[in-house]
């Protein structure tokens, strides 16, 4: 996994959650707005300074910019989702790969992806009834 991917995935998402762009972004952080573009698209890594000043404007902690530690963790989620189905490993890396690939996309990019989701979600049921 490339981590500078993933955190400024993270940064991307929580700027979006509080409705805010990347010009006014990197003026709050003190940088410019090509630095938060770099960091968001993964091409540039975010020091510690500015990592703890992000998790404070976005009033989350730094933790929630990095994936899991364990993967006793993502089984945990993933089993309780499961409520006993048998999930297998497998089946837990295409979930995470899903939420991953859905939390780096946006707008009608996303919701294609949910819309396509949900209509197989249906088919299944119905197929079930």
């Amino acid at each position: 996994m490339d981590m500078n991917k993933y955190v400024g995935s993270k940064i991307k998402e929580y700027r979006k959650k509080i409705k805010m762009n990347q010009t006014e972004l990197g003026k709050k952080l003190g940088v410019n707005q090509n630095t938060i573009s770099g960091y968001e698209n993964g091409e540039w890594e975010v020091s510690y300074e500015n990592l703890h000043k992000l998790a404070s404007l976005f009033d989350i902690k730094i933790n929630d910019f990095f994936p899991p530690t364990t993967e006793k963790t993502e089984l945990q989620r993933a089993l309780e989702l499961d409520g006993g189905k048998d999930l297998t490993s497998s089946d837990i890396n295409l979930l995470n790969q899903i939420l991953n690939k859905a939390l780096t996309m946006e707008g009608n990019e996303r919701k294609r992806l949910l819309e396509s989701i949900s209509i197989a979600a249906d088919v299944i049921k119905k197929n079930k009834d």
